[in-house]
């Protein structure tokens, strides 16, 4: 506590942190919570303190709270909360109690971001100022919870129940000071020649001037919910946000009850007994809903696969560095942007075809100033970003590079070619060289570099579109150096996508899981489809996309957004079509192998690609759902009649349950074997490659959480072995030994990891 002459004590949120651990963003820990109930209770002991103003930092800038700790949340314990923890120390709500019941003025000076508990902190506060930095808001919803410390009831008391709706529901965390003034949740904003602390002194100055009984009514505990001010019914307005929630089964269980804690603020009979409707929702959440915990696991899994063990001292890492990129066409589009947003410049874009280059610039252009409009970039940046953007046809437009990423179709011979180029262009013996391969070999590409230049380069795998999609697998060769990855993990986070490092194999992480995926929807629709009864390609995709499992879309409707010529030439490149001239089947097709030969006919034979031609497993209409809406085939529903004849099981329908086990279970599998392997090294990379390249539900957590928490690792075991014994021409479905081992040591598959990460580390010592 900083005692000043006028009689007001301000108290820091960040003067509760130890030295020892960090704590940037004033997370209430339980080391915070003790240090402000003990600074408080003193104050309002102290006669000589008048008010209290209560701030981030001393100097009053930086980050007032980022709320709850939560890592407190992942163990059996909600203490931090809602609920008392051993040796006294306070919960958040102990500490909103005590701060709306003093007995002087509390004065919360917000700047920077103001969310979670530490916007319920701030509404127990008998007043709120802030600066034009402060963005606040409630955000629990996001990781499967509802605000715990009395959010739900105090914001629409103070605002009322239509802004409680907007701001609870929806998870938001932007909302800006002139928003708090608008709404009412502020009562000033600092002038333009003072400090936060300074206009929270003059509150504080004003406050102490007041009879006891306004103090009293400033607490909100004390208010009535207000009528709405456009003279809709509270009630309805919750009935109103529950249409727009996801349904309950469908990741919807904490937007559901935030309406219905926020419902209860203004139907039972006090405050008292709403922070008890709201305590109880909490509690439940924490400790019983699994979408919940899926929600938290996402949370921890991107954070922990983003910071890497150690810091890169390049300049690329501090967003400073001329970018190459190879390649005009979308991800040589879409990566370009995304250096030119980040700052990065200049940004040199390349492409041997004029004619495809200037379409290139042209459409990154287009989006810059696009996303300028929709206020994604202001003026100032959008002006530096279309002046570092330049192009050329000549390779040697690179020498000066710091990074490039070559982005040109998969053809090995092709990549070698540029990168043994590269090798005699690029000036700088350090310049890191990348490929955005999705498929192919990093080492057999980084081999036609020179040996010293081996050690920076890798893979850098965008998803499509580039500029939109968070993920990026880094490709790990067997030359990389840890530098190298370290600083493509402090750059990808600078274009603020998310990076999963991943070892070098056919597919990686994300692509060699769907093989199997795809290739067992396509055995699965033409082992049961055909006749009129049989199973349709609607039938499968409609399990597993968003109506039903959840995906983002089914795998059909995946691969003809992709592209069905995608599949065929990886196929070819396999060697595993028959050839259409000869008749001969690849040589890499095995005589005991599943296949079946309708994705490759739909392609070769019927020129069904995908949306770009109006049809692929679908039929598209340019006039229905601007052309993306699928349409079902009479030409393919003739197809699959002709693949499906002589399977036994023709024409008989699968449940849902039993297609999502058929064509998920594989994947999973897949996902432990790439584990077995070390290309991931942990479960959490998986999900989160998933989540963000592939369309995952996040309340499903991801593949290997969905496999060990909600389905249970001895079932999946035992549907491989059944579908395995049915199968044996399909390889996927042969159980990973990793996967026997977790099931015979009763172990879910993220301990099971990290306990064999701390028996490998205690056999080194």
């Amino acid at each position: 506590t900083m005692s000043i002459p006028s009689g007001v004590a301000v108290i820091a949120i960040s003067n509760g942190s130890p030295p020892s651990i960090p704590n940037p963003v004033n997370a209430l820990s339980a080391h915070v919570r003790q240090y402000l109930q003990t600074a408080i209770v003193n104050a309002l002991k102290d006669p000589s303190i008048l008010a209290i103003v209560l701030v981030g930092r001393p100097d009053g800038k930086g980050v007032f709270s980022a709320g709850a700790d939560i890592k407190e949340f992942s163990g059996n314990s909600g203490g931090s909360v809602t609920t008392s923890e051993p040796g006294g120390i306070p919960t958040l709500n102990d500490l909103a109690h005590l701060i709306e019941g003093s007995s002087k003025p509390i004065i919360a000076a917000l700047t920077g971001a103001c969310l979670g508990g530490g916007m319920e902190l701030a509404l127990a506060a008998q007043y709120r100022v802030a600066d034009k930095s402060l963005k606040y808001g409630l955000p629990e919803v996001k990781i499967g919870l509802i605000p715990g410390a009395g959010g739900t009831q105090r914001l629409p008391r103070l605002c009322g129940v239509r802004y409680a709706l907007d701001v609870i529901v929806r998870g938001r965390i932007n909302c800006s000071s002139a928003e708090g003034m608008k709404c009412g949740f502020l009562d000033g904003v600092a002038k333009n020649d003072e400090t936060v602390v300074d206009c929270a002194m003059r509150w504080a100055s004003w406050a102490t001037k007041l009879p006891p009984i306004t103090l009293e009514s400033r607490r909100l505990c004390n208010r009535s919910v207000p009528n709405d001010a456009e003279g809709m019914q509270n009630e309805d307005m919750c009935d109103f946000a529950l249409q727009s929630c996801p349904p309950k089964r469908a990741g919807g269980e904490s937007a559901r009850a935030t309406v219905e804690s926020i419902r209860a603020s203004f139907e039972v009979a006090s405050f008292t007994e709403g922070m008890e409707v709201e305590k109880n929702v909490f509690n439940d959440l924490l400790y019983h809903s699994l979408q919940g915990r899926a929600y938290r696991h996402i949370f921890f899994a991107e954070r922990s696969s983003s910071s890497g063990k150690r810091k890169s001292t390049n300049p690329l890492a501090k967003g400073k560095g001329t970018i190459g990129v190879i390649g005009a066409g979308t991800m040589g589009r879409g990566i370009a942007i995304s250096f030119l947003k980040a700052g990065y410049g200049p940004v040199i874009l390349l492409d041997v075809n004029a004619k495809g280059l200037g379409a290139g610039v042209k459409y990154i252009q287009q989006t810059l100033q696009i996303d300028a409009k929709k206020g994604r970039l202001s003026p100032s940046k959008l002006k530096a970003a279309l002046a570092c953007l330049k192009s050329s046809t000549d390779l040697s437009a690179l020498a000066n590079c710091d990074l490039v990423v070559e982005a040109v179709f998969e053809n090995l011979g092709v990549k070698r070619d540029i990168f043994s180029k590269l090798d005699s262009i690029v000036k700088k013996e350090d310049a890191l060289l990348l490929s955005n391969t999705s498929t192919l070999d990093v080492d057999a590409i980084s081999s036609s570099l020179s040996p010293k230049r081996r050690q920076f380069c890798a893979g850098m795998h965008f998803f499509s579109p580039a500029h939109i999609m968070k993920l990026v697998e880094v490709v790990r060769g067997k030359d990389t150096s840890a530098d190298t990855l370290e600083t493509i993990r402090a750059v990808t986070k600078l274009i603020r996508k998310i990076p999963i490092v991943v070892g070098n194999c056919d597919g990686f992480v994300g692509n060699r899981m769907m093989h199997p995926y795809t290739t067992e929807s396509t055995l699965t629709l033409v082992g049961h489809g055909g006749g009129e009864a049989g199973l349709t390609i609607s039938d499968v995709d409609g399990a597993i996309g968003p109506k039903y499992f959840g995906m983002a879309l089914g795998p059909f409707q995946v691969s003809d957004v992709a592209g069905n010529d995608i599949g065929y030439n990886i196929r070819r490149e396999k060697g595993i079509l028959r050839d259409p001239k000869t008749g001969q089947v690849g040589k890499n097709r095995s005589p005991g192998m599943r296949y079946t030969e309708i994705a490759d006919e739909m392609v070769e034979k019927m020129g069904r690609l995908g949306q770009k031609v109006q049809k692929g497993w679908y039929n598209y209409d340019p006039k229905v759902g601007k052309g993306r809406k699928p349409l079902p085939s009479t030409e393919m529903q003739q197809l699959l009649d002709k693949y499906s004849k002589d399977s036994p099981s023709r024409g008989t329908k699968l449940e849902k349950d039993e297609i999502v086990q058929r064509v998920l279970f594989p994947l999973v599998n897949e996902g432990f074997k790439i584990l077995e392997e070390g290309i991931a090294s942990d479960p959490s990379d998986i999900d989160i490659i998933y989540l963000y390249g592939y369309g995952w539900p996040a309340y499903r957590g991801g593949p290997m959480f969905w496999a060990d928490n909600e389905v249970g690792l001895p079932s999946v075991l035992k549907k491989l072995e059944e579908l395995h014994a049915m199968h044996p021409g399909s390889e996927y479905f042969r159980p990973s030994e990793m996967l026997r081992d977790c099931v015979k040591k009763g172990l879910g598959v993220q301990e099971y990891v990290r306990q064999s990460k701390t028996d490998a580390t205690k056999s080194r010592l």
